[in-house]
């Protein structure tokens, strides 16, 4: 089980640094904590197709029509919120032209089913190795305020790479093996 807290507070012990207990207590770390949480997992997050990150949705196509390039105009996801798209329409790979512009999706498509990165808002959620990396990179986002050495930074955004590497390696690991189809240029070759 864990919590923002229990995460913050692993990150602080790895640096020798006082615990909090709550984001908003009156402590340089606490409201350090309560800063760059949010963002932090955000980005761990985007790094890679985590599992219990990845969801898929059909998506609603609005009423407007874009003014020019494409034809069709689909609301990304709010629930879980949209960070980053993984796929479209299931098809080839390029086969599917969009563009996205804000909280949209811009096609000619005329239906769009996506899969996407969406944002865990329950710390009891991420899974063990996104929530190993979030505390990896909270550890070096924190490690100059609460030591004053430049030199725990590196050594723990150095850790943070090897984490989501390791991490985003056993977390492929589940589900059977996808394989891409060769393109006819391959083919020819």
């Amino acid at each position: 089980m864990s919590s923002k807290v229990q995460i913050c507070n692993l990150a602080l012990v790895r640096l020798a640094g006082n615990r909090i207990t709550s984001l908003t207590d009156d402590t340089a770390t606490a409201k350090l904590c309560n800063l760059l949480y949010d963002d932090i997992v955000e980005e761990v997050t985007m790094e890679g197709a985590w599992t219990t990150a990845v969801t898929r949705a059909e998506l609603s196509q609005t009423s407007n029509t874009p003014t020019y390039e494409f034809n069709n105009e689909y609301q990304l996801p709010t629930n879980p919120k949209f960070l980053k798209i993984l796929e479209v329409n299931e098809g080839e790979p390029g086969s599917t032209v969009y563009r996205i512009e804000g909280d949209k999706l811009l096609t000619d498509e005329t239906t769009m089913k996506i899969k996407y990165i969406g944002r865990i808002d329950d710390p009891q959620s991420y899974g063990i190795q996104l929530r190993r990396a979030i505390i990896t990179r909270l550890t070096a986002e924190l490690a100059y305020s609460v030591t004053g050495q430049q030199s725990v930074t590196e050594v723990w955004f150095r850790q943070y790479k090897r984490e989501v590497a390791l991490g985003l390696a056993n977390d492929g690991q589940q589900g059977s093996n996808q394989f891409t189809r060769a393109s006819t240029l391959h083919d020819v070759r």
